[in-house]
């Protein structure tokens, strides 16, 4: 396997100057440029994550390694999540792109590692113990985890602290004298932070399922009675179906904040906004959460492979009253 040391020595330049050429971090004459370039391209030569740090010629690329948006269900905050890492990335100087996950993370992965294009992955989606977290911590390439997992090792992470704000959540209602609670999910499991939090708080939670879509929300607001009579606040974890749950509401009977208290804790505030009413919310600083991650991947590219420094980042987001909730 071909090493910088040959295409330097082909090319008739130093190793440093194939580095520069390579990351782009000074300017190289398009002559000594097309030198390297030749010499790489005859050789054969691929960097490699540790050389290229080593060198301090890591690619001025940022990977957003995240799940297919195009076949998820939507949400106006997978967007603002992407939009902020883009110009954290931008700010800093470097470029980024999105690697879509398919069904098969560890191929997606080696692909990645085996194509060298990228100083440093942000890893969005995650789930326990997941294994892009081992594999790019066992090949020492930077990244930094948009969320947070179990693996047993330290690592640069950006996450919601969703403890804080699912409690913050449900004391408010707890406050307004709401015990029996209803939980907005596209999924069926409780989460355990929001259970522990229901638990120390002696409130009943009842999760209300549906799709998270315009037709969800109605379809929950046309049901609300029949299933869910006994709910007077509900915590959400939706967006679009929030907004258009509340929305339908009164087309079924259902006075907001009269008969039900809201408490928005995953939507962006433009959307809680534009419903009517407007919906209360812990506010969710998505786009300036993303911001930070992305300037924190450079960050951890720009120390090189060897820093021991881990960073991790927990938002919250205040309380923002705006006229959903109420006194039982």
């Amino acid at each position: 396997m071909s090493t910088r040391a040959d295409v330097a020595k082909l090319a008739g330049v130093s190793e440093s100057t194939v580095s520069y050429v390579l990351s782009g971090k000074r300017p190289i004459s398009d002559s000594t440029k097309a030198r390297v370039q030749a010499a790489i391209g005859q050789l054969g030569y691929k960097s490699n994550y540790a050389a290229a740090a080593l060198a301090g010629g890591s690619p001025r690329m940022v990977t957003m390694m995240t799940s297919n948006l195009f076949l998820t269900p939507p949400s106006r905050i997978d967007g603002a999540l992407v939009d902020g890492i883009v110009n954290g990335v931008r700010d800093c100087g470097y470029h980024s792109v999105i690697w879509p996950i398919s069904n098969d993370d560890d191929s997606d992965v080696e692909m990645l590692l085996n194509l060298n294009f990228s100083g440093g992955v942000i890893l969005m989606n995650v789930v326990d113990n997941d294994p892009r977290v081992h594999t790019l911590h066992s090949a020492g390439v930077p990244f930094v985890v948009l969320g947070r997992t179990k693996v047993g090792f330290a690592y640069n992470y950006v996450d919601r602290d969703f403890e804080t704000v699912y409690m913050h959540a449900l004391t408010i209602l707890k406050n307004l004298g709401h015990i029996s609670i209803g939980v907005l999910s596209a999924s069926t499991i409780v989460n355990p932070y929001l259970k522990k939090a229901a638990k120390s708080l002696k409130l009943n939670m009842k999760m209300m399922t549906t799709t998270n879509n315009y037709d969800g929300g109605i379809i929950l607001a046309r049901d609300f009675k029949k299933y869910y009579a006994d709910v007077t606040g509900i915590i959400s974890l939706l967006d679009i179906a929030t907004v258009s749950f509340v929305n339908a509401a009164s087309d079924f009977g259902i006075s907001i904040p009269n008969d039900i208290s809201i408490i928005g804790v995953n939507m962006l505030e433009e959307q809680a906004e534009s419903a009517t009413p407007k919906i209360s919310t812990i506010a969710f600083e998505a786009y300036d959460l993303a911001v930070s991650c992305g300037k924190i991947m450079v960050e951890v590219i720009e120390a090189g492979k060897d820093s021991e420094k881990r960073k991790g980042e927990l938002w919250v987001g205040d309380f923002i009253d705006r006229g959903s909730t109420s006194q039982l």
